[in-house]
């Protein structure tokens, strides 16, 4: 059977190595060559890697709170051996109201004794975690393939245009075909109409001067 201190535990786990892909990608580093993300002893604890997002202004006030609580959680079940469930737990933790209204606004005095309620606050409150995680991995992860998009997209025009126009003529359905699906997949914004623009417009005067 799972005990209490498993199950915080492998959310921390699974948390850790999401934070990490995130930290990584923020900082534009190899996961799997870093030393502060990695899986050796010198990598960077749980602790501070959420100090570091919360450093780096990347998470909003509600959700660092909730990440600050969570950590501090996962180390009284990690380090205290006396904390083996909830009730316990929170026996050393002040922000014991603030965790519980997680699972409801109205909370009494019973139900601060029931592991039941702290059961489900813990698990609202990982849910709340994991799914701003795993959104934000994926919005990170959409931006970084946007940005390469466009980035091919506009080295692409620039080079066509630098053909000679006999070039140019030939090889011009055949260009079509290779961008085409590059374009498709480019969200525009005011930055990359812009550019496009003004690589079309370089390619017409250069046509006229022809």
């Amino acid at each position: 059977m799972e005990t209490t201190r498993t199950k915080v535990i492998e959310k921390a786990v699974g948390f850790e190595e999401l934070i990490s892909q995130l930290l990584s990608m923020l900082l534009e580093v190899d996961k799997n060559e870093s030393i502060s993300f990695g899986h050796k002893n010198i990598a960077l604890s749980f602790n501070a890697k959420i100090n570091l997002l919360i450093d780096l202004k990347f998470i909003p006030k509600e959700i660092s709170k909730d990440f600050q609580l969570f950590a501090e959680i996962r180390n009284k079940f990690a380090h205290v051996l006396y904390v083996d469930s909830f009730v316990k737990c929170f026996e050393i933790i002040e922000r014991r109201d603030y965790f519980l209204k997680k699972a409801s606004d109205t909370i009494s005095q019973a139900d601060k004794n029931d592991e039941s309620v702290y059961l489900t606050a813990f698990e609202l409150l990982c849910f709340e975690l994991g799914t701003w995680l795993r959104v934000t991995l994926k919005m990170i992860s959409d931006k970084k393939s946007q940005d390469l998009n466009k980035t091919g997209a506009i080295e692409m025009i620039r080079s066509f245009i630098q053909y000679n126009p006999e070039r140019r003529e030939k090889e011009l359905e055949s260009f079509i075909k290779i961008i085409q699906p590059v374009i498709v997949k480019i969200i525009p914004d005011d930055e990359f109409i812009k550019e496009y623009k003004r690589l079309l417009k370089e390619a017409e005067e250069e046509s006229k001067k022809e």
